[in-house]
């Protein structure tokens, strides 16, 4: 069995801060700002007219999208749910240029409700049209047709504008270095360019702006405001994944609130608003079981709840005020059934991701319900089982450190954000279990690493905007000198977000460290057991 932390992260570490020492590169503003200028006249040979594709409003979401122009190859385009919900919102997304002359377009659209259920109706609409391109875009507009008729795929003249709605398509799902150069070359538009400027660090708030929702967001966490807190969960979340999650964040947020004052029949409906799967689920379900456990004030004073205890002496303060005070009561009668609730909501964390702190707390909690019913034996099985998964944290976390080290995850996230063929890859950074996403997953999440690694993408974005011009055909200097000036900055940009990543597994291990000593102490306590076991509580 592993115990304690590993301290091989140290040499890397250190190696991050003396290759940041060493090298001088421009500040990420100004280079963002001459790079926007080189963009902003289109490359030499870029198509004027263009196809796009949107959606009707309220329409249901779209995932793929084929398209053949002619006898050419067939594109195909699989849309993630934040793109689908741009579309929705009246965003458009450019999917091919389209050259002058005759041309057949056909291929089809597949969408499905927006419920978030994997059984989710689908709908598909095909489309077959001869086109005559001079200097008019086209867009191809999908629409479920309502109760009355099928859905469509509509192909028709694209309006004035489209570029704006591109750039709201962009902007809204977290392309704003292409949103700017849009809207600084062919789709001006003062609001949506402040907008841009805003998300790339280049500009402030307006004077007087309304606050956005993540600054309102921190405003009613600092005063503890649950009104507000319950206001920014019921509210639109827009089309955005991130506005969304902030939804599920507030509800998170409002729940626990209510919960640490001993009100768990309060928190149970701001827990039951998360989305699942979504980035707060597990949260919310660690939640909600313990709400069965603390239906009100008279069942427990005002506590604080915490994911992360700090320290050994925090857990075991934490455990002396949960609903059973005496480690071997017993639970009978009405208590017994608030266990068997709490269990249902604990049940789904087994299996997730064993880096989440609702996860680990999560593992803890099942065998502690276990063991307040009297099934000892089950209750030693789930801490053995919570004591392997903490190894097999252990083990993701010295895997990750070993990657940040020897590039792996930088390349990871270069080859995700390059990747045009799909919505899908971008978000697998932040949302997706797969193998590589879940350590990115948990670093971005932290706000330590979210400013450097804006940063890196933006720099790493922006060089990927030159080369594709170098390659259309512009034989200045210009895009090959910005270009080596962004290399550096792009270098000391990664040892910034290497050492913000180094840092979010310290504090990893650490969190991972104490859940598995108290599952230990657990384990102890199970051996060491009362034969003849105490009064009921």
């Amino acid at each position: 069995m592993r115990r304690g932390g590993s301290r091989h992260w140290l040499a890397p570490l250190l190696m991050v801060f003396a290759s940041a020492a060493a090298i001088a590169a421009e500040g990420v503003p100004e280079l963002t700002r001459a790079s926007l200028q080189l963009l902003a006249a289109a490359p030499a040979g870029d198509s004027a007219a263009v196809l796009y594709v949107g959606a009707a409003a309220e329409a249901p979401l779209l995932r793929d999208l084929r398209v053949q122009v002619d006898d050419r190859s067939v594109i195909r385009y699989q849309f993630s749910e934040d793109e689908a919900r741009a579309l929705v919102a009246g965003g458009l997304k450019r999917v091919l240029p389209l050259p002058p002359g005759e041309h057949r377009l056909r291929g089809e659209i597949v969408a499905r409700a927006a419920t978030g259920k994997p059984g989710a109706t689908r709908y598909s609409a095909s489309f077959d049209q001869t086109v005559t391109v001079a200097a008019q875009s086209y867009q191809l507009i999908f629409d479920d047709g309502g109760m009355l008729s099928a859905a469509r795929a509509d192909l028709q003249p694209a309006t004035p504008a489209a570029p704006q709605h591109e750039a709201d398509y962009l902007l809204a799902t977290g392309r704003a270095v292409e949103a700017a150069v849009l809207l600084e070359s062919s789709a001006r538009d003062p609001q949506r360019l402040d907008a841009a400027y805003r998300a790339l660090g280049l500009a402030a708030p307006a004077p007087g702006e309304a606050p956005t929702a993540l600054v309102a967001y921190n405003q009613a966490l600092g005063a503890g405001d649950v009104a507000a807190l319950a206001a920014l969960g019921s509210a639109d979340a827009g089309a955005g994944a991130d506005a969304l999650a902030l939804r599920d964040l507030a509800n998170v947020s409002a729940g626990y609130r209510e919960l640490s004052a001993g009100r768990g029949e309060a928190a149970m409906p701001y827990f039951r608003l998360v989305r699942s799967p979504g980035p707060y689920s597990s949260a919310a379900m660690l939640g909600l079981g313990w709400c069965y456990l603390w239906p009100s004030n008279a069942n427990a004073a005002a506590r604080e709840v915490s994911l992360r205890p700090n320290g050994a002496d925090a857990i075991a303060a934490t455990r002396r005020q949960t609903p059973f005070r005496y480690l071997q009561a017993i639970a009978s009668g009405a208590r017994a059934e608030d266990l068997r609730r709490a269990l249902i909501p604990w049940a789904e964390l087994l299996g997730r991701d064993p880096l989440d702190p609702a996860v680990q707390e999560g593992l803890l909690a099942i065998p502690y319900a276990l063991d307040h019913f009297g099934a000892h034996e089950q209750a030693r099985r789930y801490y053995e089982r919570a004591l392997a998964t903490f190894d097999t944290a252990h083990g993701m976390l010295a895997a990750a450190r070993r990657e940040i080290s020897g590039g792996q995850v930088l390349a990871a996230l270069d080859a995700r954000d390059a990747d045009v063929s799909s919505g899908w890859p971008r978000l697998l950074v932040e949302q997706r279990d797969d193998a590589l996403a879940v350590p990115l997953r948990m670093l971005v999440a932290d706000a330590a690493v979210t400013e450097p690694l804006r940063e890196y993408r933006q720099l790493r974005t922006l060089d990927r905007l030159l080369a594709a011009r170098g390659e259309a055909g512009d034989t200045s200097a210009s895009p090959g000198a910005l270009r080596g000036r962004i290399a550096a900055a792009s270098a000391a940009a990664a040892a910034r977000l290497q050492s913000a990543m180094f840092g979010v597994l310290q504090k990893l291990e650490q969190q991972t460290t104490r859940y598995q000593a108290e599952a230990e102490f657990a384990m102890a306590r199970i051996y060491d057991r009362d034969p003849h076991g105490v009064a009921q509580q």
